[in-house]
């Protein structure tokens, strides 16, 4: 059934369980033809002019192989790494820092620990040709963020070892409460978790 159909497919968004689901595929279901077309062709969209950058692996809209800011040469030599896209663009957003990213793909899992979908490797490779002056790990102040950035560090640390003068590596700092997503964080805890990242 169409229904049961959209449902299954609202319910592998993130953050999405089944009461909002069903929400979603009713709302649908009362929408008038134009606002269904004009949704059918945004998605369409997305799959046509939507490339992923080859240097951070965030999605943007546009031409080229790299995304504005990894084309950007003004832009300081720091590479933040973030869980997901969202989290990038808040951390622009907020304007008050001006360095490169990294998205990584989300979080270890707890419970399996499984790497699948993580770019860990893409990470230790962008890192190992570029060199950049900082690492800014900038996960979540989560179980799995605190889990996911440990591990990082233990990823990167025989490239920091290997350098004459060792790459610095640093976190944000508690400008961010425990249990705070970074997709959900204001401007100003932004801006004091990158003041005090150590």
């Amino acid at each position: 059934m169409v229904f049961d159909k959209l449902v299954e497919l609202f319910l592998k968004f993130p953050g999405i369980g089944p009461r909002q689901a069903r929400r979603f595929a009713f709302f649908l279901a009362g929408q008038n033809e134009k606002y269904i077309e004009e949704l059918i062709n945004a998605l369409a969209q997305v799959k046509s002019e939507v490339r992923q950058c080859l240097s951070c692996y965030r999605f943007f809209n546009g031409a080229g192989d790299k995304c504005g800011i990894c084309a950007n040469k003004n832009r300081e030599d720091i590479v933040m790494v973030v869980e997901k896209d969202v989290d990038l663009e808040n951390i622009e957003k907020s304007g008050v820092y001006n360095g490169k990213y990294f998205v990584l793909g989300g979080v270890l899992s707890l419970n399996n620990g499984s790497e699948s979908g993580l770019r860990f490797k893409n990470l230790f490779e962008k890192i190992t040709a570029n060199k950049p002056e900082e690492i800014i790990i900038a996960t979540s102040a989560t179980v799995e963020g605190d889990n996911t950035a440990r591990y990082i560090q233990k990823v990167l640390e025989p490239i920091r070892q290997a350098q004459g003068e060792p790459i610095k590596i640093t976190r944000l700092g508690r400008g961010l409460s425990t249990g705070t997503e970074l997709e959900y964080s204001d401007d100003e805890t932004i801006s004091n978790a990158l003041k005090n990242r150590k």
